[in-house]
């Protein structure tokens, strides 16, 4: 006689007792479970904070020293006086301003204008076409 591969199970009902321990097996697997995924949520949340803080820090840091540097070359008489040459425009006595202008282009003076009986016959003319505009 051939050899049977399965053996039958005897079915027996679950008891209450033990689907109610089941059960809450499973609630506090859960809660564990959103605990965990919570305080990892909150470890990289603090992670990034603590990396852009840091960041914050040395441009800070940088800054400070940029001011101390520029606070140390104003307590100069140097600094002192180039401070107020750029700020109030301030001349020493004996010493002349010069105004550069940003236009390099040479400007010729203005035409003077013509009034009275020239300026009507020169718009006379210019309106029947025999004289050029400007």
């Amino acid at each position: 006689m051939a050899k049977k591969q399965f053996q039958q199970t005897i079915h027996e009902p679950v008891s209450s007792k033990r689907l109610l321990g089941a059960a809450v097996a499973l609630i506090i697997f859960f809660l564990l479970l959103m605990s965990v995924i919570r305080l990892a949520d909150k470890f990289f949340t603090i992670k990034a904070r603590s990396k852009e803080l840091k960041e914050e820090q040395a441009t800070l840091t940088s800054n400070q020293n940029e001011l101390v540097a520029t606070n140390s070359f104003l307590s100069t008489p140097e600094g002192t006086e180039e401070s107020l040459r750029e700020r109030y425009d301030y001349l020493k006595p004996g010493e002349e301003m010069i105004i550069v202008s940003p236009n390099t282009e040479a400007t010729p003076p203005p035409a003077p204008q013509q009034t009275g009986v020239a300026y009507w016959w020169d718009e006379l003319l210019r309106g029947l076409g025999l004289r050029k505009s400007p």
